[in-house]
């Protein structure tokens, strides 16, 4: 398996362990000091940061569709950026949403394999 694949799979992988509810999974997936930016231009330094807002979100919310499209991939040596549309419904404080945007994962090759260091989501 080669770079894309591995980044594309561990792209799948981190989503299903959200949508799960594995949080603590997550880990696996997330360097230390991963950056995430919110369409609302939001930021939040840190992996544990990072999964206590996947934590919050999936505490008040049932997702009840999501779909992503084949993520694109770009490497450069250690470095790598995966993008891809996703397609999201999901109930949350007693509100129903529906929205659509992408997603941006910078993500760096080390020696257990590739991490996300960098998350920007675009939409919802």
């Amino acid at each position: 398996m080669g770079a894309t694949d591995d980044i594309i799979a561990q792209v799948r992988a981190m989503d299903r362990c959200w949508l799960e509810r594995r949080f603590d999974d997550l880990k696996s997936h997330l360097a230390e000091g991963v950056v995430f930016v919110a369409p609302n231009g939001h930021r939040s330094a840190g992996r544990d940061a990072a999964i206590e807002g996947y934590r919050e979100f999936m505490g008040r919310s049932e997702v009840r569709h999501f779909q992503t499209s084949e993520p694109v991939v770009t490497c450069h040596g250690d470095t790598a950026v995966a993008e891809y549309g996703w397609d999201m419904a999901w109930d949350s404080n007693g509100q129903s949403y529906d929205a659509k945007g992408r997603e941006v994962l910078v993500l760096s090759r080390g020696a257990t394999g590739w991490s996300v260091i960098w998350r920007t989501q675009l939409g919802a």
